[in-house]
């Protein structure tokens, strides 16, 4: 009997070891699962410090979150954003469980030449606006593509028609000994003079401001990091959107010329920067001026073509003008010089009318013409014309954005990198380079919880 008891006694020390191991397993595995819930949530709350720590200026005008690796100093200070996280990282477990700390595979803004900063453009328009935006934005790629063939009508009308109606009149003097008057010989010397000058309300008031554009972004060598995340792929709709995000964010001549705006830093004409990429706000401005008149030409020239009116009246001053005269072709070829020198009057009036900031129709009819065949051939004094304006018509900011979609995409991202890059600069009176702001990266840590832990984490903005 004593036996049996001595067994059972035995049994139940070995059973009760057991069990004792058992919940001591238990138990430090209830305490291993804790500990990494808690550097979890340690973690989590790492990378809103983290991140809060965005650059407020890059938000404030341009609504993009981004941390700035410079830290405004110039060099990037990938240890100090190390310093950051392992501070907030020990700021929620117990100081000096954090054994080691790295960070790397930053996303940067200028990954893919751009395309990442495109990626988180396209997401703040989309989340602010609506869908019926798109509508008028698809608008500027139809007008865009009758804008370009249009205007390079219009270039090859007046190269060959002037051409033609010159050795017209050279074969007269020889023929007939008789001279034949040009009557757009007047528009032909102002189409070779200053286009600000024929355009401008007031050409002293245009903005003289210059930019180095010698390590812009579009110039130097980009890092390469992560890359984009392909959330917003570049395409038709994508770009429409990015379209809408420069229209909004980007300053513009008209708003100056008008008194709408006041001058701010880096460049005043940003939006004529994006199209032309001159390194002046005067040049910017007088090559979007000479796009903007090329639009018009073809658009006002093709009206003229089918306004029997108008043609007639061209045909019948030709005549006059002409006289008698047995060379063939002459009549028609001054009545084609004057229906071009119309249209170019007309164009300059219409760019004009832009810049004062007043609505010009796209495509004009009877109603929307302005000037008068004997009024354009004179084409001095606009002014009495400055407050015209054709109520349905689009704005100087809408002709940018036919523009803007006659402009390489890539063109337009980097060249809205060396804005943003500029205006940052300046604003801040810091340094400051895109290429340095990243929006998200991978962060790594050890960490002692009675054990070292290994966790890896992706910090990013949600957009």
């Amino acid at each position: 009997m004593m036996r049996r008891r001595g067994e059972i006694t035995v049994f139940l020390s070995l059973l009760l070891s057991v069990v004792l191991f058992f919940f001591q397993a238990l138990f430090q595995s209830a305490g291993y699962a804790l500990f990494r819930s808690q550097l979890e949530e340690a973690l989590e709350l790492c990378e809103y410090s983290v991140l809060s720590e965005y650059h407020r200026t890059l938000w404030e005008r341009y609504e993009l979150f981004y941390l700035d690796l410079g830290y405004g100093g110039g060099a990037e200070k990938t240890a100090y954003l190390n310093q950051q996280a392992e501070k907030y990282l020990n700021l929620n477990l117990k100081p000096g469980k954090v054994k080691a700390l790295e960070t790397w595979d930053y996303a940067r803004a200028t990954d893919q030449r751009g395309m990442a900063y495109y990626e988180q453009a396209v997401s703040v328009m989309k989340a602010k606006t609506g869908a019926s935006l798109l509508d008028k934005l698809a608008e500027y790629g139809e007008y865009g593509q009758q804008a370009a063939d249009g205007g390079a009508a219009y270039q090859e009308a007046d190269s060959r028609e002037s051409q033609k109606l010159e050795d017209l009149r050279r074969r007269r003097e020889e023929e007939e000994e008789k001279g034949t008057p040009n009557p757009a010989d007047q528009v032909e010397q102002l189409k070779h003079g200053s286009i600000l000058n024929l355009v401008l309300q007031d050409p002293g008031a245009v903005s003289g401001k210059r930019a180095d554009l010698a390590e812009s972004p579009s110039k130097r060598t980009l890092p390469e990091g992560a890359g984009p995340r392909g959330r917003n792929k570049p395409g038709v709709v994508n770009d429409a959107w990015f379209l809408a995000y420069l229209l909004e964010h980007f300053s513009y001549a008209s708003a100056y010329l008008t008194g709408e705006s006041e001058s701010g830093p880096w460049l005043d004409y940003q939006l004529e920067y994006l199209i032309a990429g001159e390194e002046t706000d005067i040049a910017n401005l007088e090559a979007v001026c000479g796009r903007l008149l090329a639009i018009r030409e073809g658009m006002n020239y093709a009206y003229l073509l089918s306004d029997s009116g108008k043609v007639a009246e061209c045909a019948a001053l030709a005549a006059a003008l002409v006289g008698v005269t047995l060379i063939p072709g002459l009549v028609e070829a001054v009545k084609q010089v004057l229906l071009l020198a119309w249209a170019f009057a007309e164009s300059v009036l219409d760019v004009r009318l832009l810049l004062n900031g007043k609505r010009v129709a796209f495509q004009k009819d009877a109603a929307t013409w302005k000037l008068s065949l004997s009024g354009a051939l004179e084409l001095e004094d606009l002014s009495g014309l400055d407050e015209a304006e054709d109520a349905d018509g689009l704005l100087y900011r809408d002709y940018l954005g036919i523009l803007l979609t006659l402009t390489g995409r890539e063109k337009r991202i980097l060249r809205s990198l060396d804005a943003i890059e500029g205006v940052v600069w300046e604003a801040d009176g810091q340094w400051f380079y895109v290429d340095q702001c990243i929006d998200a990266f991978l962060i790594r840590t050890v960490v002692n919880g009675g054990q070292e832990y290994t966790a890896e984490r992706m910090f990013c903005y949600e957009w």
